[in-house]
């Protein structure tokens, strides 16, 4: 399993990972926004359009971030994403954190949450990140012990958005 970046040979695979998430009723966490985008390669230059700070708009609500599949090399296939954002504004100071992620349904229970989380843990250290911010909701119980086993501890109080309780959690890498 390694992090790998989308590129335009990645539509099918993704695809079926959107495919698989949706017949699971799953929201696609840490998916750079994927659902608003009806072609792949306009999802791909959205997500090109932050990776670079001095290329966002001063007035943008994006911060610079990038983004990440989970690669399975033996069975060529997504088996999570995970959008990394290497700085917070005010919104994901509270609510979306520096690391949003999501896990294939087939996968998950298996560690593969808490491999993408230590590696993405890994990119924000080399960029300077000292403390990461993750969030999840109150009622996920399998993302919540992934964080925990990276060393999360939560921040109180819980926040709410849109009814659902949120937990944040801090860790120090």
């Amino acid at each position: 399993m390694k992090l790998i970046k989308p590129t335009l040979e990645h539509e099918a695979v993704l695809k079926a990972y959107i495919q698989d998430m949706i017949q699971n009723n799953d929201s696609c966490h840490g998916c750079g926004s994927i659902e608003d985008y009806e072609r792949y390669e306009d999802w791909l230059k959205h997500i090109e359009s932050y990776a670079v700070k001095a290329l966002i708009p001063k007035d943008s609500k994006y911060v610079e971030g990038s983004q990440y599949f989970l690669w399975d090399e033996d069975n060529q296939q997504v088996v999570g994403m995970v959008n990394i954002r290497h700085e917070l504004n005010a919104y994901l100071l509270k609510f979306g954190g520096h690391i949003g992620y999501s896990i294939r349904p087939n996968y998950r229970n298996k560690g593969y949450a808490k491999l993408q989380l230590t590696m993405a843990l890994d990119i924000l250290k080399q960029k300077g990140v000292e403390r990461a911010l993750v969030t999840c909701n109150a009622d996920n119980i399998a993302s919540m012990k992934a964080i925990l086993a990276c060393g999360g501890v939560e921040d109180t109080p819980n926040v709410e958005l849109d009814g659902t309780v949120i937990k944040r959690f801090w860790i120090t890498i």
